[in-house]
């Protein structure tokens, strides 16, 4: 009985590894040059090894072990040249068949008979090459046994290649795995074995090529389709085995696929274009074997249709749970403000644009992993512009066959999961063929980029108490590649990041470049031209009060506004009437409170408009307190006993089974567990979260108020609906009142209650147009704090940091700082005397800009500025004429922008410029960078690493410790040390 192509062509296998360890070891035995081989080498090399020393040992004596040999090698590969004459054409080479099955092809019919005679003649050869031979077996007191083939004239030893023990077993060189040789072992317990010998090791290791450095980059590509094969393999196989071939290395693994485990050899090398593997006809680039192992024409497909049903169940929603119409206006792109992380080199564009950019990031390798912040208001619009980007590229992938990254989009469901790979497991179900594992790889490779939506809602918001875990090990298995679009719903997050990245005292492994995108309003043009798609005129809304124009900038609210008009369910108001949030919330009230009755006409109700309110303000609390967008539908009931003021819910006969109708109420498809509430639109929350926070405030109930300021960050809407609904004076108090150890100590939570107090205190002062005289404590001011139109009196800053301050006009105010931080102030050009401003330390400016075009930003013009306008600086030095040395300057200088700039590495040109030039600030203080970067890798504050990048050389350097700890000139740490010292030099 013949034996499969499979089981033939692995006997081929080892048939061609016998012949030529045994002709290496007559190579060495007749006395001649030993020729080193590949520490795992493969068939391909095999069979070229096998044609070299034949050449080389047809010189020997006739009769000689070298001569029988020869004779062997020549008749095998004789057999091997010729091929399988039966199979189709292009597989009759042995060599292509072979690879053909290990790419998991088809088995032609009817070869196996034909490969198995084929590999039972060179059998029959290296057989009668060894017929007149004698095996012994020489024992140096070791367990690992000497194999002799011993002629009647001449003998050839097998050691190292080859050897035996004691108990019959005969163990043959496979290849090196990590740092020791592993052997195929015959008639032991295990296949493989690993000699325990260190004289056998020590002596093979000197047959062998030597072992390639960790930054050749054959041996990093080698690393790297390693780590990317783990993900795709049976994970209850046998991990990929590595061999050489002559022109690169290859790797036999078993592919996790639906039916079982499919048996692969793949080939690969560094080629002329970079990373390459071998498919059945040529060279084609690696991108390419990564898109046939995942099947890229069917997730393509599969991503499609889960996109589409998205896309239809927003709308299914908005129709359900608000009334809506099918959408009828045209598509309007969302607009993008693009910047980089310090807010610097500020560009607008489409999100189209911005969706290019990706693709230009994920088509070079550039040693950083790009961070694309997406921020913007609730109902801006940024779901629907990733939807479509992400659908948009599907189809086009799916119908063109297209050689374009896929974006896989992620979305919060409303629960807090424990990670993102979870969130990445559930997007990618559908497509049968991926996981977030693979995902990893494809990002890392070009060929997804990540678009994960309410990224600061899926991992619970402040629960997180360090904002770098939450996309660590992303960033990690990244390893500086690929492309992450994080959306959050506010700059909470990314404000969060910036500080784990500062506080940091070690730096993160990830190299990273972070970017961020603010989503715009639309313009007045714009809302009027969408409205006139639903036939609502511009006079309507040229005749709504200001802030009502200016709130339908969001996409949500424009929609909203047409929808009500189209079904007649607005009804005009004066500028003193309520605002068109709070006709929306009632809108949406109504409709609630309608299910809830008993008559369609909506008499007789089981819950009123203010008691169904009240309810969602306490849906709203419990999802705080939950740290979910999402409660079960006994935080429901137990929100609507609350309302009403009942202790049990069926003390209104009916209520417990009629509020399982209503919106927002459903069972997770996903999960087919229990109903879940939710709000149909994170604007409705926002409100609903306010409502309740206004409730507090005006019940006097402090300590509540405080505990969410702390729980979870504050939206515009909500922020804006509770200065709108609270009383001006009260909310001073309550926001003086406020203290951080009232909150948890967590550092996120400090962090939390410190950026929702700097929303609150800017939005106050913009609505009031008025400075408190109350000392501002404990604040963060995630965005500007614009003064310039606002009565100031006597106002302090404590403990706040202000990431830009503009100052009011005029004189007469006063303004105290008082361990605050500024990273920019503003003044008018005309403003020579600023003598109100005090308590600035001026190391901490960034910038200090006198409007329009008047700016500095080296440390000492800055100083030189502010003194002229007669401000109070409490960090000058101590002597007038006191010049601080240049390399120090520039030190400080570029350490606070590295600061801003939020990476651990920055990628060098040969020279030591950066390859990015958008980072102008190195340029500053000519000629000090390169001694700059020399001080900090010579104190160990850093490393350069070499950058396997297409284009000119370029180098990465990696910070060891964080900017902001290198900055700390007093610091203890003895590196930091070193290098202030070597500047002050």
């Amino acid at each position: 009985m013949s034996r499969s192509v499979q089981e033939s062509l692995s006997a081929l296998d080892f048939e061609a590894r016998f012949l030529a360890l045994l002709a290496l070891s007559t190579v060495r035995a007749s006395g001649l040059p030993h020729v080193n081989i590949g520490r795992s080498p493969g068939l391909g090399e095999w069979t070229s090894l096998l044609r070299d020393l034949r050449a080389r040992l047809s010189d020997t004596d006739p009769g000689s072990p070298g001569q029988r040999v020869v004779q062997a090698i020549t008749e095998a590969l004789a057999l091997y040249d010729g091929g399988i004459p039966e199979a189709p054409p292009e597989l009759r080479a042995t060599k292509n068949l072979r690879d053909h099955l290990s790419h998991g092809g088809a088995i032609p019919e009817g070869l196996s008979a034909v490969v198995d005679a084929l590999v039972r003649a060179i059998s029959d050869v290296i057989a009668e090459c060894l017929s007149e031979a004698v095996v012994t077996l020489a024992d140096d007191g070791s367990q690992e046994l000497r194999p002799v083939v011993a002629w009647e004239d001449a003998s050839v030893s097998l050691w190292p290649f080859m050897y035996a023990r004691p108990d019959g077993s005969w163990y043959v060189y496979a290849r090196y795995t990590g740092n020791q040789p592993d052997y195929l072992a015959f008639g032991a317990a295990n296949y493989r074995s690993h000699p325990s010998n260190t004289e056998l090791v020590a002596s093979l290791d000197l047959l062998l090529k030597p072992k390639r450095k960790p930054e050749d980059l054959r041996e990093i590509f080698r690393a790297e389709v390693a780590d990317d094969l783990k993900a795709f393999a049976d994970v209850v196989g046998t991990p990929p085995q590595y061999f050489d071939h002559l022109q690169g290395f290859g790797y036999e693994w078993g592919k996790s696929v639906s039916e079982g485990t499919q048996l692969r050899r793949d080939y690969f090398r560094v080629g002329p274009d970079g990373y390459e593997w071998r498919d059945e006809h040529d060279w084609v680039p690696y991108r390419v074997y990564l898109r046939k192992l995942s099947n890229w024409p069917i997730v393509a497909s599969r991503l499609r249709y889960k996109l589409e049903e998205v896309e239809r169940q927003l709308a299914g929603e908005e129709a359900e749970q608000l009334g809506w119409q099918p959408d009828v206006g045209s598509h309007r792109e969302a607009r993008v403000e693009v910047t980089e992380y310090d807010g610097g080199n500020p560009q607008r564009k489409t999100f189209s644009q911005l969706i290019d950019d990706v693709d230009a990031d994920l088509g070079v390798e550039t040693g950083q992993t790009q961070v694309f912040f997406v921020n913007g208001e609730a109902g801006i619009g940024k779901t629907r512009a990733m939807v479509k980007a992400a659908l948009d590229r599907s189809r086009e992938v799916e119908q063109r066959q297209e050689d374009k990254p896929l974006f896989l989009y992620v979305k919060s469901t409303g629960r807090v999961l424990d990670d993102l790979d979870a969130a990445v497991n559930h997007a990618v179900a559908l497509t049968q063929n991926l996981t977030a594992e693979r995902v990893k790889v494809l990002c890392g490779r070009g060929l997804i980029a990540l678009l994960i939506d309410g990224f600061d809602e899926l991992l619970g918001g402040a629960a997180y108490s360090d904002a770098i875990d939450s996309l660590q090990d992303w960033l990690n298995a990244l390893g500086g590649r690929g492309v992450l679009v994080v959306s959050a719903r506010s700059s909470y997050y990314m404000n969060q990041y910036r500080s784990s990245v500062q506080r940091a005292s070690k730096v993160i492994s990830a190299s990273v470049r972070h970017s961020i995108a603010e989503v715009l309003r639309w313009a007045p043009a714009e809302i009027v031209s969408f409205l006139d798609d639903y036939g609502v005129s511009a006079a309507r809304f040229e005749g709504l009060p200001a802030r009502d124009q200016e709130l339908l900038g969001l996409p949500f609210f424009a929609r909203a506004f047409a929808e009500m008009c189209r079904s007649g369910d607005y009804e005009k108001s004066d500028t003193e009437g309520p605002s068109f949030t709070e006709k929306l919330l009632n809108h949406y009230l109504v409709r609630e409170e309608r299910k809830l009755s008993y008559q369609a006409d909506g008499a007789s109700g089981l819950m009123n408009r203010d008691e169904l309110r009240r309810t969602f303000e306490h849906v709203a609390e419990i999802m705080v307190d939950g740290r979910e967008r999402e409660i079960d539908s006994t935080d429901l009931e137990f929100a609507a006993a609350t309302a009403l003021g009942i202790d049990d819910l069926d003390d209104r006969e009916g209520l417990r089974e009629r509020l399982q109708v209503l919106c927002g109420l459903a069972t997770d498809a996903a999960t087919r567990g229990p109903s879940r509430f939710r709000f149909q639109h994170e604007v409705f929350f926002d409100n609903f979260l306010a409502g309740i926070v206004g409730r507090h405030l005006r019940a006097g109930r402090f300590s509540a108020f405080q505990q969410l300021l702390g729980r979870s960050e504050w939206r515009t809407g909500t922020v804006s609906g509770v200065v709108a609904a609270v009383d001006a004076e009260l909310l001073v108090g309550a926001l003086a009142g406020v203290r951080l150890p009232a909150v948890q100590s967590s550092a996120a939570s400090r962090d939390t209650t410190a950026t929702n107090l700097g929303a609150m205190w800017a939005e106050l002062i913009r609505k009031t147009a008025e400075m408190p005289d109350r000392p501002i404590v404990n604040a963060a001011f995630a965005g500007p704090l614009d003064l310039a139109h606002t009565k100031v009196g006597n106002a302090s800053l404590v403990n706040c940091q202000l990431e830009s301050l503009t100052l009011p006009a005029g004189t007469g105010w006063k303004i105290q700082l008082d361990q605050t931080r500024v990273k920019k102030i503003t003044a008018g050009a005309d403003q020579s005397d600023l003598s109100g401003l005090r308590g600035v330390r001026h190391g901490d400016l960034m910038e200090l800009l006198f409007r329009p075009s008047l700016f500095f930003y080296r440390r000492p013009d800055i100083l030189e500025a502010l003194n002229m306008r007669g401000v109070g600086i409490i960090d000058a030095p101590e002597a007038s004429d006191t010049v601080v040395p240049v390399p120090v300057e520039a030190a400080r200088h570029y350490l606070k922008n590295l600061v801003e700039y939020a990476s651990s590495t920055l990628i060098l040109k040969d020279n030591h410029q950066p390859d990015d030039n958008r980072l102008k600030w190195t340029q500053e203080y000519p000629g000090q960078w390169k001694p700059f970067v020399d001080r900090l890798t010579h104190a160990s504050l850093a490393r350069r690493e070499k950058l396997s990048a297409k284009g000119s050389r370029k180098i990465k350097l990696r910070l060891q410790f964080g900017a902001a700890n290198i900055l700390d000139e007093n610091s203890d740490i003895p590196q930091i040390q070193d290098f202030w010292a070597a500047v002050k030099d």
